[in-house]
């Protein structure tokens, strides 16, 4: 989804679910992909970008939500409430049962510099 804001080196961010990439640290290196799973037979990975990661967090997926924000996930047409709606049904979260659940939920927020070419 994000594939261009990579190419052009704007993505800098990405959240995960907070049970995922439990191990990574600031100073790791990532080859970002364009695609990890579902590959046909005979199909290969299309290596985006070499980046180190900067920063990884645990945080609330509605905290620190700006506009700002959502240019660095590479969304920035979206405003904050879009981004974590679009977030929370395309990482297939289930519906919460009160507004305290919901803003409560925690993602794990992996910032990165990209590699110098």
């Amino acid at each position: 989804m994000t594939v261009d804001a990579v190419r052009d080196r704007t993505k800098t961010v990405t959240r995960r679910h907070v049970d995922t990439w439990a191990t990574l640290n600031p100073g790791d290196r990532l080859t970002l992909i364009e695609k990890g799973m579902g590959l046909a037979k005979g199909e290969r990975q299309v290596v985006l970008d070499e980046v180190t990661i900067a920063n990884v967090d645990v945080i609330s997926l509605y905290g620190g939500m700006t506009e700002e924000e959502c240019a660095r996930e590479g969304f920035p047409e979206m405003e904050p409430d879009d981004f974590v709606n679009f977030w929370l049904d395309s990482h297939l979260v289930p519906l919460f049962a009160t507004q305290n659940e919901a803003m409560a939920y925690e993602v794990r927020r992996i910032e990165w510099v990209y590699d110098e070419a």
